[in-house]
């Protein structure tokens, strides 16, 4: 960089002065002519005291200083004499700006760039340097409108175009960055730098299996470096691939070791690893290099939010076309022991609801059913591999207590499998009836992600429940997905989705027992993201569906849409709302809406 800033202002040095000036001193040219360079100046200033108007001797005097007594600071001083006696020399402050860079002082070297610039709109040197000053100070609007006017005077100016690239990826506009590297490259195809750059861009879009193409065909076109495998690394850590980052990252810690991205691309990928604990120690490390950046702020905002305590207030409401309605409002909370460990507890009232003569009443009669419930249980993590969890508590209705409880595991053989596998016991508090009859449900659950590639997703479910009722429940769900957009501001996923279940027998118990269930739809998801720490997803869902009770198929929909605010924060509100008309709910409803909301207070 300083080279750069130093053969600009030797060209600008070669440039003839343009005022007219009284002749030099003799004795200061001999002194020049025998490498006196210190009398020189001194014999200069001698003459300046008698006659200080005389800008073309203080141009002298600094380029003496800068170029011959490595004074940059000096020559500075000289030039803004010299500018003072030649207010309206162009040339004379744009040279000055680049002293002043030199001198690493970066304000007033923007300063006077942007005086040349006033005097000499069109003069693309000019322009460009104060690009370059402006970017350097943090002026990111400055050297944006440096660089596009430089468009105006010369269109095909490859370099502009890099440098608006670069000036919008580092001000957060990825959009506008990325479309402006692609322009770029199509002129210089052969930049490797300002490929790896593109790269980098389309990765903070969260384009990961763009990204991962990209960095491929680089390695074939210039070749595997460095760079290229450390960009590698960061994608898969944020892909959530940490097996192939991790080890990227160890083959390239004995050449980069205390370099920042690396150090950022492991705790990533020791966090997604499901090592909490080294990933709080590889956090430290990086911190410590760059102490207070807003890179170091981020990612130990990504890392401990999951490992801290917390509290949440919560309320749901679920009403259905069949005249069912549900309320719900209860507080749990979190207590981590340490990242491996955490205890969990809470309580809640649900209050059900049947209109008369709906069907879903109380055997006496009675249209409304209270019940309360209390939990506490742990989570530990054996392994990267395996989690364990578990629950017990007490529910009451009416008088009826009864033991309640939850067993889960949430097992990760490999990065592109997750796997969770649940067994649950409650009142199946569907329906006041359901209830009353004091109906328990022994649920037992395996979920399961599939993510082959960074495109595609396929989540599965499979379940068999049993009922004190004697009767059986079974289910599969399966539904694929790929990623069709990544933006800056808005992601999508489309997919197809198939829902199949089926019961025993149907005993009238108050909740919907049909012997075969189907639902195939198209699905899209969507998620705004509105920052760092805020957004809201929007998944939708068209398709045909039946049971046993229609003679065809019926169209059916569904809309949901949730808001996160305080991703990060230490408090979130999550807020999420829907409406369906597919059927085959809890109570076999037609139509169904949802409303829930949760306040979480994070400690």
């Amino acid at each position: 960089m300083k080279l750069h800033w130093i053969l600009i202002l030797v060209l600008f040095c070669s440039a003839p002065p343009t005022l007219a000036a009284p002749p030099i001193p003799d004795a200061g040219l001999r002194a020049e002519m025998q490498d006196q360079w210190a009398d020189a100046v001194a014999i200069y200033e001698q003459a300046l005291q008698t006659n200080p108007a005389q800008a073309p001797l203080w141009e002298r005097i600094a380029d003496i200083r800068a170029t011959r007594l490595n004074d940059p600071a000096g020559a500075a001083q000289a030039l803004s004499e010299a500018v003072k006696h030649a207010p309206n020399d162009a040339r004379l402050h744009a040279k000055l700006s680049q002293t002043h860079a030199v001198a690493q002082q970066a304000p007033a070297a923007l300063v006077a760039i942007d005086r040349a610039v006033e005097l000499d709109p069109d003069n693309a040197t000019y322009l460009r340097a104060r690009g370059e000053i402006a970017a350097w100070n943090g002026n990111h609007a400055v050297a944006l409108d440096s660089y596009r006017r430089l468009l105006v005077i010369a269109p095909n100016d490859a370099d502009a175009r890099l440098g608006i690239a670069r000036i919008n990826h580092w001000r957060g506009d990825l959009a506008e960055s990325e479309r402006a590297y692609h322009t770029y490259l199509l002129q210089r195809p052969d930049a490797e730098a300002a490929w790896m750059e593109y790269i980098a861009v389309v990765t903070e879009l969260g384009d990961y299996a763009r990204a991962l193409d990209m960095l491929e065909a680089h390695v074939r076109r210039f070749g595997d470096s460095s760079a290229a495998r450390m960009q590698t690394a960061r994608v898969l850590s944020w892909a959530q691939r940490p097996t192939r980052a991790l080890a990227l990252v160890e083959s390239l810690d004995p050449t980069l070791r205390d370099d920042y991205a690396l150090g950022y691309t492991r705790t990533v990928a020791l966090h997604y690893a499901h090592r909490p604990r080294e990933a709080l120690a590889s956090l430290a490390d990086v911190a410590h290099l760059r102490p207070d950046s807003p890179e170091s702020t981020d990612l130990a905002r990504f890392v401990r939010t999951p490992l801290r305590s917390s509290a949440t207030l919560g309320f749901t409401y679920v009403a259905g076309s069949d005249d069912v309605c549900v309320r719900r409002f209860g507080a749990r909370g979190e207590y981590v022991i340490n990242p491996e460990t955490r205890l969990f507890g809470g309580g809640d009232r649900q209050w059900l609801h049947a209109d008369t003569g709906s069907g879903f009443e109380k055997p006496d009669g009675g249209t409304a059913f209270g019940y309360n419930r209390a939990w506490l249980g742990i989570q530990h993590r054996l392994s990267p591999a395996l989690s364990l969890d578990g629950q017990v508590g007490n529910g009451s209705g009416e008088g009826d207590g009864r033991f309640i409880y939850q067993l889960g595991a949430d097992i990760q053989p490999v990065d592109a499998l997750a796997l969770r596998l649940s067994r649950r016991q409650d009142l199946h508090t569907v329906s006041p009836r359901a209830a009353a009859l004091g109906i328990e449900r022994r649920a037992n659950t395996l979920d399961a992600t599939w993510t082959p590639d960074l495109r595609y997703t396929v989540a599965s479910r499979f379940a068999y429940d049993t009922f004190s009722d004697d009767n059986d429940r079974w289910e599969a769900q399966l539904a694929p997905r790929r990623a069709v957009l990544r933006t800056q501001r808005f992601n999508l996923d489309m997919g197809i989705s198939g829902v199949w279940f089926g019961y025993d027998r149907d005993p009238g118990n108050g909740y919907y027992a049909p012997s075969r269930y189907q639902r195939y739809a198209l699905t899209a998801f969507g998620y705004w993201k509105i920052s760092d720490d805020d957004g809201v997803s929007v998944a939708l869902g068209f398709g045909p569906y039946k049971d046993n009770t229609l003679g065809g198929y019926r169209t059916g929909s569904d809309i949901s849409a949730e808001g996160f605010f305080g991703i990060y924060r230490d408090w979130y509100l999550n807020v999420k709302a829907g409406v369906s008309d597919y059927g085959g709910g809890d109570t076999g409803a037609y139509r169904s809406r949802l409303f829930e909301v949760n306040l979480t207070r994070r400690f």
